[in-house]
């Protein structure tokens, strides 16, 4: 778990330098920061695959920003990569969402919060703001289930995992919803499992519009 790479892609220098300060605290080795996607391509052709990078699309003109994402994606595919951005538009996480990123952060995130996150995202989770499962579902389906469809869709699962799902559309990481559930990370990570299988879901994003498209809503 040592020396995990990172690469950063951030115009702001200071923060960058900040944020290495942060992270050699906690055994990350940063890359030397780049301040576009144009140069970030560039470099990942030289070096072996970083761990993690992450990415700030402040001063990508806006229409842009979801191609320069893909663009990126496309040249790590096997990297995780989270937006770091001050940036709270719906407009920018509708991008990382599309684009398929593996998170979208705040600059204004708390240390611990940050580390959390990033850890997360190192180990397989997506890491997304609660309120991102309802932007896709928005722009996904435009007419909401009729009561027979809730019924039907659900059918196949059972109560716990569909207390699952309203966990994450909580926003709750596997962690929480273990000890929410008062059941064991591993059986958490046994329902998630399941639950794609039987949805045919890719990843958690994709798990949680499912959810919300069948009235399934966040577990209070």
């Amino acid at each position: 778990m040592t020396g995990r790479s990172v690469l950063l892609i951030d115009q702001d220098q200071l923060f960058g330098a900040a944020l290495g300060t942060l992270l050699g605290e906690d055994s990350f080795q940063l890359l030397p920061p780049v301040p576009s996607v144009e140069e970030a391509m560039k470099v990942l052709r030289d070096i072996a695959a970083p761990d993690l990078i992450m990415v700030d699309p402040w001063g990508i003109d806006p229409p842009r920003v979801a191609s320069e994402l893909r663009r990126l994606r496309a040249s790590a595919p096997q990297t995780r990569i989270a937006v770091l951005t001050s940036d709270t538009s719906d407009s920018v996480l509708k991008a990382s969402l599309f684009a398929g990123m593996d998170g979208h952060l705040s600059k204004s995130s708390g240390v611990a919060t940050l580390r959390d996150a990033l850890e997360l995202i190192l180990a397989g989770d997506a890491v997304f703001p609660p309120r991102a499962a309802a932007l896709v579902a928005q722009a996904q389906q435009p007419q909401g289930p009729t009561p027979a469809d809730l019924v039907a869709a659900t059918a196949d699962l059972s109560r716990r995992e569909i207390q699952i799902l309203g966990c994450l559309l909580a926003g709750q990481s596997n962690k929480s919803i273990a000890r929410r559930l008062e059941i064991t990370e591993s059986t958490v990570k046994m329902h998630f499992k399941n639950v794609m299988r039987k949805i045919g879901a890719q990843n958690r994003t994709q798990a949680a519009v499912w959810a919300i498209q069948r009235g399934i809503g966040p577990l209070s």
